[in-house]
This record gives C-alpha cells, structure tokens and sequence, in this order.
C-alpha cells in the first residue's frame, strides 16, 4: 500500500474518531474542569505526534543532504526530500488540531469564570 495512503488513511480515521469523542463529550454532562482535563491530554498526545513527524522530517532531511554530493543517489535523495516535506506537512495538519484544541480549552476556563 502506498505510504500517502496508509497516511491518509490513518489521519482520517484519527479525525473521525476525535470528532465522535468531541461530540459525545458535548452530550455528555461533563464538569468544564474534566473537559479541560481531557483537552489538555488531547493536546499532550498531539504534541508528542507532532514531535515525531518533526524528528522524522529531521532524519530524511539529513539523509538527503548526506546523499546530495553522491550522483548516483539522487532518487533516494529526491525520496528522502520527499518524505521529509510529508512529515513536515503533517506536522502543520497536527499543529492546526493543537490550535483548535487551545481555544477550546480558552473558551471553556473563560465560561466557568
């Protein structure tokens, strides 16, 4: 299967289910404290996500710069470009949903007050 794909695949799977806990929670009587727990370990494991696809778009980019003096690997070069620009873009995608997360939790410790 193609790595696009299983990326694909898995951020949408992620989304959908984020979106079903977001949404049971709001129909849930929940305390805005255990919202803002639950938003709070949310954005801890979005962050350590995060940290990953950044090291991992750390590691291609040093691999392709290793291999750019060597001619006869330009297309592992080129792979490694490649897959460092995904992981980066997956970073901004999770970095986006930590965003979203932080005014949420804003809105509701600004609600309780």
């Amino acid at each position: 299967m193609n790595i696009k794909m299983v990326f694909l695949l898995s951020i949408s799977s992620f989304l959908i289910l984020w979106d079903f806990s977001g949404y049971a929670a709001k129909n849930t009587e929940m305390r805005p404290q255990t919202q803002v727990q639950q938003i709070d370990q949310q954005i801890k494991e979005l962050q350590d996500m995060k940290r990953g696809f950044e090291a991992r778009a750390l590691r291609h980019e040093d691999q392709a710069d290793r291999l750019q003096f060597d001619d006869q690997t330009y297309l592992e070069m080129r792979r490694h470009n490649q897959l460092a620009a995904e992981n980066r873009a997956k970073a901004e995608a999770v970095q986006e949903q930590i965003n979203r997360l932080q005014l949420e939790r804003e809105k509701l410790i600004n609600d309780v007050r």
